[in-house]
């Protein structure tokens, strides 16, 4: 069944038998169509006129298909060449009509096959919250698969807005204990004198505002998880003490002389290069190698671009959620400039920039004047000398399929595809390899 908007005169008392079993709505002159089609999420539009009215359409839907009725049969080609399905003139010959309307539907029957199919490849890329279907992002997914169930302690590095949480919650979503808390603690958000306090907990009375017992995070984690994240802020005043605890597992509130027992694992985050904190003489050396047995390393937005279709479709449906809108894509000119930004706020940025989108978008599709300005700084060095999307997919394959010295089977494990689906993405775009 088609969403119809039917904009003809007099009704289109002729066409409307054709429509039966579809959803029909007519534009009535109250405001102009454009807008109409905007925020109507239609499938098709009927429309009666010349084809100057097709850009305008197109442009506020650029999803929907639109059959035109006009009166000169020389304007055929102008308007299939702006757009239009088809071109039919009065009198309407009305059975190839009902024809070209059953072609429409069953191609959107199969376009709506399609978006399940792309679903179920999404749903496949998603891993344990992680969306990604990055080579680099692919082997961190398996990487945790192996280590989650058995690691005590990993350090996640990488640029503020990577992911790091997202990763942490993956690590601990497959561990052993899943259903024991994971707790997060912002070790570059605290007074200094009450971090051992936020951590360790203390006794009522052990100074000055301690009205009661406090639990510390390492206890209240239980045989959960840990999460410290900016372990690179730590004073280092206090690290001795958090040493103490990833070495022996033991600790004390602060006015306790019982000694506890961490039970809980740790995940430490930093957006910090630790070795060179080291050297600097602002991390010590042996916390360093104690947080550091297993690494990993989340690469900047700009180094996983292959994600940015993926985790834009990722935000807007849950941004969709959210407010409650339909918008159901993004313009190609909005995707083109996503694909070319250099993401400084990596993926916390993205999240962001699509929310904002969902909130101005006022029609069904995201368009370049939803995005931020600097999105649209004509000034701003592009990546590509083209910023379409068929160039940017052409030079993702050729790099991948240089970096494997022309080894399809590798290019396709790394790309995370099938080889056959491979050989018909390199004839596609006229690949030579």
């Amino acid at each position: 069944m088609l969403k119809i908007c039917l904009s003809l005169k007099n009704n289109g008392n002729g066409v409307l038998p054709l429509l039966q079993g579809h959803q029909v709505e007519t534009h009535n002159g109250a405001g102009p169509l454009p807008h109409k089609v905007a925020a109507g999420n239609y499938d098709l539009v009927l429309v009666e006129g010349s084809a100057s009215v097709l850009p305008s359409i197109k442009l506020a839907d650029p999803r929907v298909e639109i059959i035109l009725i006009g009166n000169r049969v020389d304007d055929e080609m102008e308007a299939i060449k702006e757009g239009a399905w088809a071109h039919f003139t009065t009198p309407v010959d009305l059975d190839r009509l009902k024809a070209t309307i059953d072609d429409i539907a069953d191609m959107f029957e199969i376009r709506s096959e399609t978006a399940k199919l792309e679903e179920q490849l999404d749903s496949k890329y998603t891993f344990a919250g992680i969306v990604a279907r990055n080579p680099k992002m692919l082997e961190i997914c398996s990487f945790i698969r192996r280590i989650a169930p058995y690691f005590k302690i990993v350090s996640i590095i990488g640029e503020t807005g990577t992911g790091k949480e997202v990763v942490a919650r993956a690590l601990h979503a497959l561990s052993a204990k899943p259903r024991d808390p994971l707790l997060v603690c912002n070790c570059g958000g605290f007074v200094e004198n009450l971090i051992e306090s936020e951590l360790f907990g203390h006794k009522q009375g052990s100074f000055t505002g301690a009205i009661r017992d406090k639990v510390g995070l390492f206890e209240a984690a239980g045989e959960g998880a840990l999460f410290l994240d900016e372990i690179g802020e730590l004073p280092i005043s206090f690290q001795p003490h958090l040493l103490r605890v990833l070495q022996n597992g033991e600790f004390r509130p602060i006015g306790s002389h019982q000694t506890l027992h961490a039970k809980c694992r740790v995940i430490a985050a930093t957006s910090k290069n630790l070795s060179q904190e080291v050297k600097a003489g602002k991390f010590r050396e042996d916390l360093f190698y104690r947080v550091t047995p297993l690494v990993i390393t989340v690469p900047p937005l700009r180094e996983r671009r292959d994600d940015i279709p993926l985790l834009s479709r990722y935000f807007l449906n849950k941004s969709n959620a959210a407010t409650g809108k339909r918008i159901v894509g993004i313009s190609r000119a909005a995707q083109a400039a996503l694909i070319s930004h250099d993401w400084p706020g990596n993926v916390r940025e993205l999240e962001n920039v699509i929310e904002q989108a969902v909130i101005l978008a006022s029609e069904s599709f995201i368009k370049l004047e939803h995005l931020p300005e600097y999105f649209r700084d004509s000034t701003r060095k592009p990546l590509f000398t083209s910023t379409s999307l068929a160039d940017v997919i052409r030079r993702h394959l050729s790099e991948t399929l240089s970096d494997c010295q022309g080894n399809k089977s590798e290019a396709a494990r790394r790309l995370g595809l099938s080889r056959r689906a491979l050989l018909r993405w390199i004839e596609k775009y006229s690949i030579s390899a």
